[in-house]
């Protein structure tokens, strides 16, 4: 009998064979798989598909996350849009038969769903740095300065400090750009920094981008 990580496995190798995609890494499979059933489920992920991505890919763990937070079925109609639109893209651009065109268009999205996750993770990382700055200049310095943040018992930052290592991805996605919906824009909270009405402009983390994916990619997102 097949554990749960095998049958995990297994299904995204059949994903990659049902959109033709059998060169690419499984990880890529194991992602579509992964959105799949939060679609079809309207929920966060669980079990292997949410280690999978806490490995993997949390940028597009962050998306998901937050979509399901959200509370309401119109988070979920936007992340369909996206992969709605691509299936358009996808049948009127390029005569090939697929046996699971909705799965191809998933894999087409990623790039897009990482990019928005992206930049949650970074607003929330401004947030907790922007916290952490101004908490030294609330409460007195232990070294007896008196000055918060001017004593170096309220200094964060230190000399001496290393950055955490970046682990090693295998889900490689290209940089895209991303114009959101005002749907999007509302039920992920990403409008509030805005100055005017032009589109918010989003792009996926470069370094996990990989020129050896091989596919159509399109820009942009749903008008």
């Amino acid at each position: 009998m097949m554990s749960g990580r095998e049958i995990f496995t297994e299904n995204a190798r059949r994903t990659l064979r049902n959109i033709g995609m059998t060169h690419l890494d499984p990880a890529h499979g194991a992602a579509v798989e992964a959105v799949r059933w939060c679609l079809a489920v309207r929920g966060r992920p669980t079990h292997h598909r949410l280690a999978f991505l806490e490995a993997e890919s949390p940028a597009l763990l962050a998306y998901l996350e937050a979509v399901a937070s959200s509370g309401n079925s119109a988070s979920w109609r936007t992340a369909e849009e996206r992969v709605r639109l691509h299936a358009e893209l996808l049948r009127d651009r390029f005569d090939q038969s697929c046996p699971r065109p909705w799965l191809a268009a998933i894999w087409h999205v990623l790039p897009e769903l990482a990019a928005i996750g992206q930049t949650l993770l970074d607003r929330a990382t401004e947030r907790n740095d922007f916290a952490s700055d101004i908490s030294p200049a609330m409460c007195p310095a232990e070294d007896g300065s008196g000055e918060g943040d001017k004593g170096t018992g309220g200094r964060s930052g230190a000399a001496g400090t290393t950055a955490k290592p970046r682990p090693s991805f295998r889900l490689a996605l290209p940089t895209v750009v991303v114009k959101l919906t005002d749907q999007e824009k509302k039920v992920l909270d990403l409008g509030d920094d805005e100055t005017d009405d032009s589109a918010l402009t989003l792009t996926s983390d470069d370094s996990n981008e990989d020129d050896s994916v091989v596919g159509p990619r399109f820009r942009g997102g749903p008008k």
